[in-house]
């Protein structure tokens, strides 16, 4: 049966690194996503946006128009008030119609005149008549003043009244304008409504985009916490891998040069025993390590 290897420390950290490695760029790439998928949300809502300043602008524009032409409205009718009171105090300079009362009394003049061209009258009865007709002629004149001054009253008034109908005439042209720009104001509303719903949505959906980016985000930077970690025990790891190797290696080296010295001394001795034998051999006598 073959015995399964375990893993080393080094593997361990590598295996475990790699993982790390794989969960940050995953987050990181699923980050980017949501940044995009946010982004695109928040151009939308841009775009809705201007369509919303633009209808804004528009019912600002419709308001803006009502509010003047009431304003001019109520400008009109306040003037033809201020026209009616005017009214009110000229006619209350008219006592009556002098017109018929001038008349009246022209009359009683002409039949007085009359009367004393065609009637047999004694001295006093006709200097008496035309005493009469003296100050009924006189009052006939203040009539006819007073009725010039009427006549211009009633002109006056009458002007007044026209002025008073073409200012409340003027007044409901403003107050339909007014009534038709708020009715604009109103049916832009209506098209405003659904824009603002739209983009009350959008900004919901952004901002939960948002929350999900940074959520997303920052799980990958802990993750990369982790991976920098991770990376240091790697590196750790391979550095004392490394110094076992050397150290291995320089106790190979040592002990290959100890061989090595071990086997240059036996040939030593064996050329210093070659050598005696042969001096020995020679001269009869044997030296050993001369």
């Amino acid at each position: 049966m073959v015995r399964k290897k375990s893993l080393s420390e080094l593997e361990k950290a590598e295996i475990k690194l790699e993982t790390l490695v794989e969960r940050r760029d995953a987050l990181n790439q699923e980050a980017q996503l949501l940044r995009k998928e946010r982004d695109l949300v928040h151009e939308k809502k841009r775009e809705l946006t201007a369509v919303l300043r633009e209808f804004r602008s528009k019912r600002a524009a419709a308001t803006a128009e009502a509010r003047a032409h009431r304003a001019r409205r109520d400008e009109l009718q306040g003037h033809a008030k201020e026209l009616i009171e005017m009214r009110r105090k000229l006619r209350g300079r008219i006592t009556g119609s002098v017109s018929d009362e001038l008349r009246q009394l022209k009359r009683q003049i002409a039949q007085m005149e009359m009367r004393q061209q065609t009637a047999t009258l004694s001295l006093s009865e006709e200097n008496e008549l035309l005493g009469d007709i003296k100050a009924r002629m006189k009052q006939a004149k203040g009539l006819e003043i007073l009725k010039t001054d009427q006549d211009k009253v009633f002109k006056e008034v009458t002007d007044i009244d026209g002025t008073i109908t073409d200012l409340f005439a003027r007044a409901d042209a403003e107050h339909r304008v007014a009534l038709d720009a708020s009715a604009a104001a109103r049916a832009i509303d209506e098209d405003l409504a659904p824009v603002l719903r739209s983009v009350g949505a959008l900004i919901a959906e952004g901002d939960e985009k948002h929350e999900a980016y940074l959520e997303t985000r920052a799980k990958a930077d802990e993750v990369h916490a982790k991976v920098v970690e991770m990376r240091g025990k790697v590196l750790s790891e391979r550095d004392a891998k490394r110094a076992e190797v050397r150290e291995a290696r320089e106790m190979l080296r040592e002990q290959n040069r100890a061989v090595r010295i071990a086997l240059l001394d036996k040939k030593k001795l064996e050329d210093s025993a070659d050598e005696a034998l042969r001096a020995l051999l020679t001269k009869g006598r044997v030296e050993i390590g001369r």
